[in-house]
């Protein structure tokens, strides 16, 4: 029998009905008292309660806390308190001060991370049910006690039972283009509303967080040109100036916003286009890795935890969101993987076939290839890892009320086994994420609406295409088996480019962004631990080089006004096309600042940028190539469209990229020597030596 250590804190949810996860305009709109109690509740949990009226505030669970939250996801590196783990499995000999547990190889302790793993998804869940049940706890406490002691009743109990954490950060268009972030995120104050309906002004507890204490592993970090000082910084901040004063420079987001979401929603787009009929897994819909899978088994839709990195890079920038190990501590965390979770409960409802099994399989013979990728390390003492995996995976630290840890089979929807998690989603696009589908083509008709509503339209794009160069694009002959009902879109067809990163190449988090004529396209995001990180999965991906992949997709009005009317021939006429749209992009690694570590100009016949001006081989992307695919439609123009005929095309920028400056080179290979585990004062050779 599992006996109850202190501070044991089970992640078992809102038990009290299924309601939906509002999105947070919508709560603040027209909930006006689980909006009160929602602010209360995430002020409380920061530690700093704000007084109301005939409220005694209830003693602070440690467990609850923000600041055990927010650790979970990496410093300080050790446990949580409410794991509750026995005291002799989780004792821990780990020292701050001992190089050998804070080197880039831990023998100890080595935090919860499933990043870049097929559990990316799943490991996320319970984490945003333990932050909606802290809140929800509170929520329920102090509606109690207003309705006990005013004239109340009926107003704030019923509201408390209701509420849910609230979602946002949804790449609408045009809204997020045009508004950027809302002002409720960092405005100083926020209304709220107080006894007999009154409205009251209260500090705004989702505009940042005031850390009680600064643990003793916070470091700063160097980002290429700009350095975050976490180690002074007395509160979470998003891009923020280079300087131990910090402040969050929200004009600087907006910007990073507005120009990010129209790639970010295309991203999500593409994530609901995968094929009817494919493998069994969600290895590939998860995670930026998916190197278990075959290169030609690739579907080229990207993964849902592509466009959550670019969004953490968007909004930390030089700040706690970009940096894995601190992102936990900024409000904004939580809404944001709340909506990631909400798209999750979208793909689960449109794919409910796709899952992680031991393996996937593939092609018409039903192949089946194994995992050789981990799903997610949790490194206990002395690098001992949580068995089993697969399905029955656990996922620490989260814990039932029995003891036993979520399994990523419990973390599902729609399935027999489905553990009651008390949430769901508004309904969108005919979607009930908690009510399963009555058959697959419900299932197809949602797919296809939620790819168009996040900008996947390849029926109008064709519609609205005006080039005269597009009628001699080729689309594929009788070689290409087209599935019944369906027949090819002519002259027409779909682009997009594979990026493919070294995770560990800057030693902390940047971007790859893709521009045509000072426009940004899309980015491919690398969300990552700075290069000393005490994180032990991190530190085996870095052993063995993890390359993280991302899709950015290329409109067709963009291919449109690229080829105009310069393709007068069928002869040639894809390859000629090619060539036009890869001389017609630049290529920018940026760090989280927005200064550039190194750029590059499309095409095969950019000259060739001299050896001493050139990025150092071990930093430069692994893969950025051009690929297209024929389109077919259904006869029911409702129906999903799907993608065949895949072909790869040019590298975008087959000559190095250009390094800035000569000291950012240096510090690059200065910072792959300290990963290397080497000593170092100079780098002679591409060798690190004393």
């Amino acid at each position: 029998m599992f006996t109850q250590p202190r501070n044991f804190y089970p992640v078992v949810g809102r038990a009290d009905g299924v309601f939906e996860r509002l999105p947070v305009e919508e709560l603040q709109a027209n909930e006006p008292y689980q909006w009160t109690l929602f602010v209360l509740g995430y002020a409380w949990i920061q530690a700093k309660p704000i007084p109301f009226p005939g409220v005694v505030q209830p003693p602070l669970t440690p467990a609850a806390s923000l600041m055990e939250i927010g650790g979970i996801h990496g410093k300080p590196y050790r446990e949580y308190s409410g794991d509750g783990r026995p005291p002799a499995e989780a004792s821990s000999d780990f020292d701050y001060l001992d190089k050998k547990d804070t080197g880039p190889v831990i023998p100890r302790f080595g935090g919860y991370c499933n990043h870049a793993s097929v559990a990316f998804t799943t490991w996320h869940r319970p984490y945003m049910m333990l932050i909606e049940q802290a809140i929800g706890e509170y929520a329920t406490n102090i509606a109690a006690q207003i309705e006990n002691t005013t004239s109340e009743a009926g107003l704030w109990i019923p509201a408390a039972r209701k509420l849910r954490f609230p979602c946002v950060i949804d790449v609408q268009y045009p809204k997020v283009e045009n508004d950027g972030l809302p002002a409720l995120f960092y405005s100083d104050e926020l209304t709220v509303t107080a006894l007999g309906g009154e409205t009251v002004t209260v500090p705004n507890p989702l505009s940042s967080f005031k850390f009680p204490y600064i643990p003793e592993d916070f470091q700063n970090i160097t980002n290429g040109n700009a350095t975050a000082y976490f180690r002074e910084w007395p509160q979470t901040y998003r891009h923020a100036p280079s300087t131990p004063a910090g402040g969050s420079n929200i004009q600087e987001l907006q910007d990073a916003l507005k120009a990010g979401a129209p790639g970010v929603r295309n991203s999500v787009g593409l994530l609901f286009t995968f094929p009817d009929q494919g493998d069994s897994s969600l290895m590939q819909f998860s995670n930026t890795r998916n190197e278990s899978r075959r290169t030609m088994d690739y579907y080229n839709r990207g993964s849902l935890e592509a466009p959550h990195n670019t969004m953490h890079n968007i909004l930390g920038g030089n700040g706690h969101m970009g940096e894995t190990d601190y992102a936990g501590y900024d409000p904004i965390f939580y809404f944001h993987h709340a909506n990631v979770d909400r798209i999750l409960a979208l793909w689960e409802w449109c794919y409910t076939d796709y899952w992680m099994n031991d393996g996937y399989v593939h092609g018409a013979q039903n192949t089946k290839y194994p995992w050789t990728q981990s799903l997610g390390t949790y490194a206990q003492v002395y690098d001992a890892v949580l068995e089993p995996t697969g399905e029955n995976g656990t996922l620490a630290p989260f814990r039932h009320q029995d003891g036993t840890y979520w399994t990523n089979d419990q973390t599902r929807f729609l399935t027999a086994n489905s553990y009651p998690k008390y949430y769901s989603y508004k309904e969108f696009m005919g979607v009930r994420v908690d009510i399963p589908a009555f058959n697959p083509i419900q299932q197809r008709l949602a797919r296809a609406m939620i790819a168009i509503y996040y900008g996947i339209n390849p029926i109008q794009s064709k519609q609205r295409t005006r080039a005269p160069s597009w009628a001699h694009l080729p689309v594929p002959g009788s070689e290409i088996e087209i599935p019944k009902n369906f027949k090819l879109i002519q002259s027409y067809r779909h682009f997009i480019v594979l990026v493919r990163l070294p995770e560990h190449a800057f030693g902390h988090s940047y971007n790859f962004n893709l521009y045509y004529k000072g426009t940004l396209v899309g980015t491919t995001a690398v969300f990552t631990r700075e290069i000393n990180s005490p994180c032990a999965a991190c530190a085996n991906r870095r052993a063995n080089a993890s390359v993280v992949r991302g899709v950015i997709y290329v409109p067709p009005n963009l291919v449109d006004e690229i080829i105009a009317d310069k393709i007068d021939s069928p002869d040639h006429a894809l390859e000629d096309a090619t060539n036009l749209i890869t001389k017609s992009f630049q290529g920018k690694l940026l760090d989280l600042s927005g200064k550039e570590l190194a750029s590059a100009e499309g095409g095969k016949d950019v000259a060739v940028v001299p050896a001493t001006d050139a990025a150092v081989e071990r930093v430069l992307p692994a893969e950025i190539t051009l690929y297209s695919a024929a389109v077919a439609e259904h006869d029911n123009p409702e129906e999903p469209v799907q993608f065949l005929d895949w072909k790869p095309h040019n590298e975008l920028f087959p000559v190095r990229f250009d390094v800035i400056s000569l000291i950012c080179r240096t510090v690059i290979d200065l910072l792959h020597c300290r990963a290397a585990g080497r000593p170092w004062l100079t780098k002679q050779n591409d060798e690190c030596t004393e």
